[in-house]
C-alpha cells in the first residue's frame, strides 16, 4: 500500500512502480506504459449530490459554478 498526497500522482506512481491502482481510465489514457483493465469483481455505484447554503442560492456565481460542475459531470458520464 501507498499513499500519495493527491490521485492525479498516481500516474506517475504507477509508471514508475510495480504497483497498482484503481482509479478512473480516463487519468491514465494516453500512457504508454500503463495497461488499463476492467476490475474483476463489481464495484457498487455512487451518488453525487451538491450542497449549497441558503443564502447562497441565487448569487449568480455560485449558480454558474453549479451549472459548470453539472455540465462537466454530464459531458464526462461514462468516460472512465
Amino acid at each position: 500500500m501507498s499513499i500519495v498526497p493527491h490521485f492525479l500522482f498516481l500516474k506517475s506512481v504507477l509508471e514508475n512502480t510495480d504497483l497498482v491502482a484503481m482509479l478512473p481510465a480516463r487519468l491514465v489514457n494516453g500512457s504508454k506504459t500503463l495497461q488499463v483493465l476492467e476490475p474483476p469483481l463489481d464495484l457498487p455505484s455512487f451518488e453525487m449530490a451538491m450542497l449549497w447554503h441558503e443564502r447562497t442560492h441565487r448569487d449568480p456565481a455560485h449558480q454558474w459554478l453549479r451549472d459548470y460542475i453539472v455540465n462537466s459531470i454530464e459531458a464526462n458520464e461514462g468516460i472512465g
